[in-house]
């Protein structure tokens, strides 16, 4: 089970209140989303989404971890845009060999 995608999909899903409007948002099938939710549940070896035909919500545990998983993904956002920062700033010595007279150009 891929973590990080079915934190973001159950996220996603609490955030948008339909599985549907989640899909489109995250660029998935419905199919997807409802399995990386399902995942996660199974994984956790709890229910955090109470379903129905007309209505979605979170359960007590489901609404204590969309919080912790709010703080997740607001650091893993954070990391990458340092990462790519990082990627971006050149560093080092650069060495360079040339004739006498193109140095002194």
């Amino acid at each position: 089970m891929d973590l990080l995608r079915a934190i973001k999909a159950f996220s996603q899903v609490v955030e948008s209140k339909s599985f549907v409007k989640a899909a489109e948002r995250l660029d998935l099938s419905t199919t997807a989303v409802s399995k990386y939710v399902a995942d996660l549940e199974r994984h956790l070896q709890t229910r955090l989404l109470q379903r129905t035909t007309r209505r979605l919500g979170l359960t007590e545990t489901g609404r204590a971890f969309h919080e912790r998983c709010v703080q997740i993904l607001a650091e893993v956002e954070e990391a990458e845009r340092e990462a790519a920062q990082e990627a971006i700033v050149p560093r080092g010595t650069i060495r360079l060999t040339t004739s006498v007279n193109f140095g002194m150009h």
